[in-house]
């Protein structure tokens, strides 16, 4: 299911337009078959598994440690051909994975196949277009001379990203890519319903004149075309990809961008998942190291198939378990929450539920909730989502060159994946979970995370910051950020704190006096201390004076902030 909307309470626009592009260009959209999981017991693990996997995904693996297993393996091709004796079986793809094959049957089922002693499960999961040409991944990238390709970031000015500035501040990106950290080396994979005109927008010229775009699949439509139908993915990936001097700039502009469609326009069913699962192998072993997936599900067409509130375990779908095992393989996964948090349904759908990856929700600018973000926890008790960012009125590409406001948590995904892809490119050896524990431990209300936002509004600035005291093992402590609400410290573990907010009066018009607006303390602390500059009367003409004291293992500070504004006016 596509996640965004330009009002959340109306399915993504574009759909009803697609069926009558599929219609016309397949001549008859009614030409449907029926598809099946078929499931097997047994799986071979001969040879190498350098033999399906890239030289990327491989280093990928031993940067981080990650020994090969039977998941490296594909599905054991004299089960293929034993099933494909039925001529009127048709082999879609194969999961590794899952060690499964997705099959084509103009039957009603495939009970038949349970008799095959390999076979431990056969399931109905929707239907999809008959008698497709399967074509094999090429992987192509688009080619494109320019005059002028500079994608640099580092010396760029509030106007040079345009509508897009406050979207990227709000979460840190900004200060990230003036510190020379704008995604480079990077390699987000973005999975989606279509990518209309991707290549021909301002947004993306840049990227094919310096090689940072790929076609990925179309798992869908089992070509290579990904850039024929639908606006949604266009949208999400300028706001992580796009390079737009003056008009927008997005949170990863010199990452690369490999495309991925997963989705259909017209119905909805558990195909889609396997779709998600298959994209998610290919861009492992093309060596992908970030996934954003604005996508999510829980009611299909047939609803015999959908599930409920006590299955978003992060175990029981079959797209789960594809994005546990990605971040197994040593990729980051950021996933949308959802778009039904004001409607019957209300939680989150799956992927979204799995653990160990990043869900995101979507806020406004002032980082209040979008009452339209679907909400946590998953059923395991495990908090969800994990971080939000800005999901309402955030500026998007249009496939006719543009760029519009819309609504959804889909936005968030994309421009809170471009900030993470910073912090990987700053950290290249954090592992995908300690990447997710530094931008949970760094968001605005990590203190007191909650079903609704989560973690809270990522603050990768404050990420990036703190890991570096932690990477030089500095002990001292430090102000990581202060703004009109909240100071936030890095400190000594075990640290008990007081502190102070005060400013300075005439008594007479002769004597300064000091007047304390708020005071407070820790005992006994984590190693980042937040204090909220909340519910106390202040005057926003005034400065004031924040000092803090520290008492720690290692020794006692005193820290001081001044010219402190509490109130953005």
């Amino acid at each position: 299911m596509v996640q965004n909307t330009l009002k959340p309470s109306i399915k993504a626009i574009g759909r009803a337009f697609i069926f009558i592009l599929i219609f016309c260009f397949y001549g008859s959209y009614a030409q449907n078959t029926n598809v099946f999981y078929v499931k097997f017991n047994q799986k071979d693990s001969i040879g190498s598994p350098e033999q399906w996997l890239g030289k990327k995904a491989i280093e990928r693996r031993t940067k981080y440690n990650i020994p090969t297993n039977k998941d490296d393996f594909p599905v054991n091709r004299n089960y293929i051909n034993e099933i494909l004796k039925d001529t009127l079986l048709h082999l879609r793809y194969t999961l590794k994975w899952h060690n499964a094959a997705v099959i084509s049957a103009d039957k009603e089922n495939l009970d038949e196949l349970l008799e095959l002693p390999f076979v431990d499960m056969v399931k109905y999961v929707g239907i999809g277009e008959k008698d497709l040409d399967v074509e094999q991944p090429n992987f192509s990238k688009p080619r494109l001379k320019l005059k002028e390709s500079d994608m640099s970031t580092t010396q760029l000015t509030i106007e040079d990203y345009g509508v897009s500035y406050h979207q990227n501040n709000q979460i840190g990106v900004v200060e990230l890519h003036q510190n020379g950290f704008s995604g480079k080396g990077i390699e987000i994979a973005i999975f989606d319903a279509g990518f209309r005109n991707i290549d021909k927008i301002p947004a993306f010229l840049k990227h094919q004149s310096n090689g940072l775009l790929t076609y990925g699949y179309d798992v869908a439509g089992l070509d290579n075309n990904v850039i024929s139908s639908d606006n949604h993915g266009t949208a999400c990936a300028s706001c992580f990809g796009a390079y737009d001097k003056g008009k927008y700039i997005g949170s990863a502009p010199n990452a690369g961008v490999t495309l991925f469609r997963t989705e259909y326009g017209s119905s909805e069913y558990p195909l889609e998942e396997l779709n998600w699962c298959k994209a998610a192998e290919l861009a492992d072993s093309m060596g992908i190291d970030l996934i954003s997936s604005s996508l999510g599900y829980n009611m299909f067409d047939d609803k015999r198939l959908s599930y409920t509130h006590k299955d978003l375990d992060g175990k029981t779908s079959y797209v789960s378990k594809a994005a546990r095992i990605a971040v197994e393989k040593g990729i980051v996964v950021l996933n949308s929450a959802g778009n039904q948090g004001d409607n019957k349904w209300r939680k989150i759908g799956t992927p979204a539920d799995v653990a160990s990856i990043l869900t995101i929700g979507a806020v406004d600018l002032k980082n209040n909730l979008g009452k339209f973000s679907s909400q946590g926890n998953n059923a395991l008790g495990v908090i969800k989502p994990d971080i939000s960012s800005c999901g309402v009125l955030a500026w998007v590409a249009s496939p006719g060159g543009g760029y519009y406001q819309g609504y959804g948590t889909s936005y968030a995904t994309p421009i809170a994946a471009g900030g993470v892809a910073c912090l990987m490119q700053a950290y290249p050896e954090l592992s995908p979970l300690e990447i997710n524990n530094l931008v949970r431990i760094t968001a605005t209300q990590s203190d007191s995370p909650d079903s609704l936002m989560g973690y809270g509004v990522a603050q990768l600035d404050v990420a990036y910051k703190y890991q570096q005291q932690k990477k030089l093992s500095i002990q001292e402590p430090k102000f990581l950020k202060v703004d009109e609400h909240q100071a936030i410290i890095s400190i000594p573990k075990g640290s008990k704190l007081t502190y102070n907010i005060f400013y300075h009066k005439k008594f007479l018009g002769l004597f300064n006096i000091k007047k304390t607006v708020k005071s407070g303390n820790f005992d006994e602390t984590p190693d980042i201390a937040r204090i909220n500059f909340t519910n106390f009367k202040i005057k926003c003409s005034k400065k004031y004076t924040l000092k803090v004291d520290l008492k720690s293992p290692v020794g006692k500070y005193t820290l001081k902030y001044n010219d402190l504004s509490l109130c953005n006016d």
